[in-house]
């Protein structure tokens, strides 16, 4: 479930710049760290625009769980890119 989630995901995405597709493809190599809840969050939240009373519907959660759920996997995905900046930082050191 989770890579046709992705798939279609990338599948919906403008051409972009190779820095972007560069991001663009760390992002996905992250998303399957979250929680099947987490990626369906953050999916129908960005990419499908949904509001977030529609995805805790979907999710059969409450708005603050849900709002919760979300804050939490965008975290952890900003997480991830810190610390690729710093390992790629240290290498270069």
């Amino acid at each position: 479930m989770k890579k046709a989630i992705l798939q279609k995901a990338v599948e919906l995405l403008p051409e972009r710049s190779p820095e972007i597709e560069k991001d663009l493809r760390f992002l996905y190599e992250l998303l399957p760290s979250l929680s099947d809840e987490g990626i369906i969050a953050v999916y129908f939240r960005f990419w499908e625009r949904l509001l977030i009373e529609d995805i805790a519907r979907i999710l059969g959660l409450s708005w603050n769980e849900t709002n919760r759920l979300i804050e939490d996997s965008i975290k952890e995905l900003r997480n991830g890119f810190l610390n690729n900046q710093l390992s790629a930082r240290l290498l270069a050191a």
